[in-house]
């Protein structure tokens, strides 16, 4: 018994190292997407942010945003925004009151597959601005979540075809150990769970990576860069896609895979592997030509 009570003690002092050190390593730095400081508005861009981090106060925790620049004209359409300005003030006034809040979330505002807060800029002069769910939802809503699908599957789908072609666009997968599950019944079946990510380079310089930072099978987080010089401020993070923690059912549909297919293969990467295997004809007159008889002069 005694031996069995060390392995489970020291097996628990693993998991809380392993998951303290891959806590840290999981961190992103990146910022939320601020329309005010975007560093261009001339070149035609869509970029797209889902954050939901319940445990960050240090920026919005769970917040949607499609930005669509085209023509020179800003389209910016956000579910669950909390401005930055009353969140801080929020802050001050109930620490000096010394006031509690929920959750100790000062973040109050939340995703709900509803926009409620959009603007429209042209040449940095405001078009339109409202903060109404009512009035976001009714006018963009459509748009908003059928250009959201349509651009996170554009780079789903481009990231897949990368898979197939793994030597050319250096896909790379990471996996990390970090708890271990030790079964209450028998100490020595034990379950390694891995934290596991993959990235990848497209052609044209797109950095692409996605993760499974619990382990559980489910990709939620996918990120989408390209280092052209489009930002809103240092430490903007993927200036493309930013989705990070995501418990959507219908995003997870397109994302949810791809780090267990970067680890072990696609379906048309099975496909392409069995049309191009050799044929046992080639392979026989290869290896004849391979191993030539001597010539002997009788």
């Amino acid at each position: 018994m005694k031996s069995i009570h060390m392995r489970v003690v020291s097996l628990s002092l693993l998991f809380l190292i392993i998951s303290r050190g891959n806590l840290l390593a999981r961190d992103k730095d990146y910022l939320i997407l601020d329309v005010d400081k975007i560093s261009s508005y001339k070149e035609d861009r869509v970029v797209y942010q889902r954050v939901e981090r319940q445990n960050d106060q240090q920026k919005d925790n769970s917040v949607e945003i499609l930005m669509v620049i085209k023509d020179r004209k800003v389209y910016y359409i956000a579910d669950g925004y909390d401005n930055p300005s009353d969140v801080n003030i929020k802050k001050i006034v109930m620490d000096a009151e010394n006031k509690y809040i929920e959750n100790n979330d000062y973040w109050t505002n939340k995703i709900n597959g509803k926009p409620d807060y959009v603007r429209i800029i042209y040449r940095r002069s405001e078009l339109l601005k409202n903060t109404s769910e009512e009035f976001a939802n009714s006018n963009f809503g459509e748009f908003y979540k059928s250009v959201r699908d349509k651009f996170i599957k554009l780079h789903v789908d481009k990231f897949r075809n990368m898979l197939k072609n793994r030597g050319e666009s250096r896909v790379s997968v990471t996996k990390n150990l970090i708890s271990l599950r030790v079964s209450p019944d028998n100490p020595n079946d034990v379950t390694q769970i891995f934290f596991k990510s993959a990235s990848a380079k497209a052609g044209d310089e797109t950095v692409y990576y996605c993760e499974d930072a619990d382990g559980d099978g489910i990709t939620e987080t996918f990120m989408v860069y390209r280092n052209d010089g489009f930002n809103w401020g240092v430490g903007s993070g993927p200036n493309i896609i930013l989705i990070y923690g995501n418990t959507d059912k219908d995003i997870e549909t397109m994302i949810g895979k791809l780090v267990n297919e970067a680890e072990n293969g696609t379906v048309e990467e099975e496909k392409k592997m069995f049309q191009e295997f050799p044929k046992e004809k080639d392979i026989h007159e290869m290896m004849e030509q391979m191993t030539p008889l001597d010539k002997f002069y009788e």
